[in-house]
């Protein structure tokens, strides 16, 4: 049965996310830089939601090309988020030619575990996604968040399939229509991993937004309850 997991920035996103039929959520802080690692309070009042909580540990934006003080840092990070009760971590990271970091992923897997790990898009990106997914599985990884290489996971079903043949667990993501699930399914996907984001403005009097920006990214009911239903079609298919 493929799942739905909702990207989600706040305790209410998780709550909208969990009404409007998601199965999951993938927690993660400053979605608008690409997502960071959320806070331990942030996972405790989520998880009391009811709902299964993984969370991104990523320490900062921009590129996945990480040095020592932030290898520590990241597996701090790991600690604190699963002792705060996130079910699952989704990281990753690369060397300068486009390789999986071995060093932080033997740390991980030596301190987590590699079945609390969901690799992330950062193999979408790597010099060999193929040869970087064996080496995941090598190490007991079975899970990847991916978009198969493309802008959009709808374009890159053709390695989403080879990645699912190879016996990774497929969690599609980036820029996933309802129309794209079909195609998912059949390529072997586990879950589609979606923002479902509306973007808001605040119109509070007196104060001005060129001073602040008061625009709010939250999930979408109406987005999710959408996606919801195409892969609920699909299931019962």
């Amino acid at each position: 049965m493929m799942q739905l997991e909702v990207c989600a920035s706040t305790p209410v996103d998780v709550a909208i996310a969990l009404e409007a039929g998601a199965n999951r959520v993938e927690l993660c802080a400053h979605w608008e830089s690409g997502g960071l690692t959320p806070t331990p309070a942030m996972i405790r009042v989520s998880v009391a939601l009811d709902i299964p909580v993984r969370t991104l540990v990523r320490p900062r934006a921009g590129h996945f090309v990480y040095n020592g003080s932030e290898r520590n840092l990241i597996i701090s990070e790991a600690i604190d988020c699963l002792e705060a009760g996130a079910e699952k971590l989704v990281v990753g990271g690369l060397t300068v030619d486009g390789n999986i970091d071995m060093e932080l992923l033997e740390e991980l897997c030596c301190e987590v575990g590699g079945e609390k790990l969901v690799w992330h898009r950062s193999l979408d990106i790597s010099s060999d996604p193929i040869a970087s997914a064996e080496i995941l599985l090598d190490h007991g990884i079975s899970e990847v968040l991916t978009s198969g290489g493309a802008p959009a996971a709808g374009l890159g079903v053709g390695l989403i399939r080879e990645f699912a043949e190879l016996g990774l667990s497929v969690v599609a993501g980036g820029g996933v229509r309802k129309e794209d699930v079909v195609a998912l399914g059949e390529a072997g996907v586990e879950a589609i991993h979606a923002s479902c984001r509306t973007e808001n403005l605040l119109d509070l009097e007196g104060t001005s937004s060129e001073i602040f920006d008061l625009k709010t990214n939250s999930v979408d009911y109406s987005k999710v309850e959408a996606l919801a239903e195409a892969i609920g079609n699909w299931n019962n298919f």
